[in-house]
């Protein structure tokens, strides 16, 4: 019988292998000791493969997703049977959401265990429900050339579906039943790799020529698929504005980026707004940061065409979208750049002339006091070109959004699909593995959600800067409307923690700094080789006031700029 398990075994870890399945994250346990000491086997003796150990099964499946979105690549996630697997299923709702092909395999108790009482097991077919695109049983046990060859074909053919569109994560479940320990020094088996024969398709963009010389925008969402830069290319050459999300990694000094049009469609005077409404958005990229940017596009009328690219599940809460390209963003790109179609000059240099005010506007305002809003701005002065930032949800993203100017080109990212605060520390260190500058910017309650994930840069020694804002609870609570019910609002929504940073710093050998200024917080981010903490002190009431106040002036100078040069 173990003969035919590690035979079976070997056949499902190569065929994974075969379609570039490379790095794979595991979390230690007795049902899965038959795949993952013969997958130490055969990494042995290839160094492309990557193996990752990380105890806590949720801190695991974050890192794999963070793993996945800096390589572009499928990661498998490993773990043993029972609730173990369960502790994925946060990290799979937000690889759909995000589009991260994450290959999850759990390990199973057998048939004759299932729903008689044995202990650790639970019914883990289709464990994930709609949240995985493909889920499939293998019985590695089975004896037989047919299945051996089925093994074979369909590992395969359920790890190709994770990386086609829709990209997104899928489970592979394995029963394996007791002896557990596998044969060792045996061959690896050839496979008959599956090719994946994409032949480019005409992408139809030709229909665009109707809006020569109209008023055009692009609209750049958070990406996933890696093509911010012909997208910047794109924009500069075909002189079209570019309104930058946060995650779309097209924030930089580029001529034709637009990087404050979060506040700008939040602020400004709906009548002075609508004089900047164009004819046609063409919108790449999934559900933007912004809910002012995405309260505008619901609000547009039908004199404005809204095309989605790539987009053919019409995942569009806004309702605006009216027309869809379906090819990949890249396609799409350098079809439109081939096409012979010019926009409206003028309009185009009226919208960077706006940014250009609101940016003049917002850096004089922030410069005022350090605040929350200050880190963004701060971090962009100080942190290198090409470094990588990671945004917990909540309060930095946002602040990101509306005061991170992008003077340089980085790598940002955040798990902004399900957009959960679990998950944020684990979800970085993935990004951060095997690279030189790295930054996470998070609020304390996120801090104290995944603090075990703290210890994959001891283990992998990775270099880190963490910026925990410690506003001692939820601060963008205070934003909403529960904050006037006094009464319970702290205990229900506050909840402060009262977390002692410095300890926790301690507890997983990083460097603690407090700052208290701007220079303090520069002096503090000067040195990214280590594993540090920056505590930003703050208060959520002063907050508050410190946004509106910032709102309130940034909308009364932006509204005088339009209505002056009306």
């Amino acid at each position: 019988m173990n003969e035919v398990m590690t035979k079976n075994i070997k056949i499902f870890l190569m065929s994974l292998i075969s379609q570039n399945v490379k790095n794979f994250v595991i979390s230690p346990g007795s049902r899965s000791t038959p795949v993952v000491i013969l997958l130490a086997e055969i990494a042995k003796n290839n160094s492309d493969i990557k193996l990752y150990i990380d105890v806590d099964e949720r801190s695991a499946s974050f890192l794999g997703i963070g793993l996945s979105k800096k390589l572009h690549l499928p990661v498998a996630l490993i773990c043993t049977s029972g609730t173990a697997a369960t502790e994925y299923s946060s990290a799979v709702a937000e690889a759909k959401l995000s589009k991260i092909p994450l290959i999850v395999v759990t390990t199973d108790r057998p048939m004759e265990l299932s729903d008689i009482g044995a202990p650790q097991a639970i019914n883990q077919q289709n464990l994930y429900g709609e949240n995985t695109k493909s889920f499939v049983n293998l019985n590695l046990q089975d004896e037989g050339l047919e299945v051996s060859k089925y093994v074979e074909f369909e590992t395969q053919r359920i790890a190709m579906s994770a990386v086609h569109e829709p990209v997104g994560p899928i489970q592979i479940n394995l029963p394996l039943r007791k002896p557990l320990m596998p044969n060792l020094d045996t061959d690896d088996p050839s496979i008959n790799k599956i090719q994946s024969l994409v032949k480019r398709a005409d992408v139809g963009v030709d229909w665009l020529k109707k809006f020569n010389n109209k008023k055009v925008l692009i609209i750049a969402g958070p990406e996933s698929n890696n093509y911010h830069n012909q997208l910047i290319k794109l924009a500069t050459e075909k002189r079209i504005p570019l309104i930058s999300d946060i995650l779309s990694n097209t924030r930089d000094d580029s001529e034709y980026v637009v990087n404050n049009f979060d506040l700008i469609s939040k602020k400004m005077n709906p009548k002075n707004l609508s004089e900047y409404q164009p004819d046609v958005i063409l919108k790449f990229g999934g559900t933007l940061v912004s809910a002012p940017i995405s309260n505008w596009l619901s609000s547009l009328n039908s004199q404005t065409t809204v095309v989605n690219i790539n987009n053919t599940e019409l995942n569009d809460y806004t309702l605006s979208t009216n027309a869809i390209i379906d090819g990949s963003e890249v396609d799409v790109i350098d079809a439109i750049n081939k096409l012979d179609f010019k926009t409206d000059v003028y309009y185009s240099q009226e919208i960077l002339k706006l940014d250009q005010k609101a940016e003049s506007i917002k850096n004089k305002l922030i410069e005022q006091n350090f605040s929350e809003m200050s880190v963004a701005q701060v971090m962009d002065e100080s942190v290198e070109p090409d470094s990588n930032i990671f945004l917990s949800n909540s309060m930095p993203v946002r602040d990101f959004e509306n005061y991170y100017f992008g003077t340089q080109n980085r790598n940002i990212y955040c798990n902004r699909g399900a957009n959960g605060i679990d998950g944020v520390t684990s979800s970085a260190m993935g990004v951060a593995i095997d690279f030189l500058h790295n930054y996470l910017v998070i609020g304390d309650l996120a801090f104290f959600h995944d603090m075990n994930g703290l210890m994959m840069a001891k283990r992998y020694n990775i270099p880190i800067t963490i910026v925990v804002v410690n506003n001692n609870g939820g601060g963008i609570f205070s934003f909403l409307p529960q904050a006037k019910a006094d009464e319970y609002f702290e205990t229900l929504f506050g909840t402060p923690q009262n977390i002692k940073i410095k300890n926790v710093a301690n507890l997983y050998d990083f460097e603690y700094l407090r700052v208290e200024s701007e220079n303090e917080f520069k002096k503090a981010l000067s040195d990214s080789s280590k594993q540090k903490i920056i505590e930003v002190v703050s208060s959520r009431p002063d907050n508050v006031a410190n946004h509106k106040l910032l709102e309130k002036q940034f909308g009364e100078g932006i509204d005088k700029y339009v209505e002056t040069n009306r």
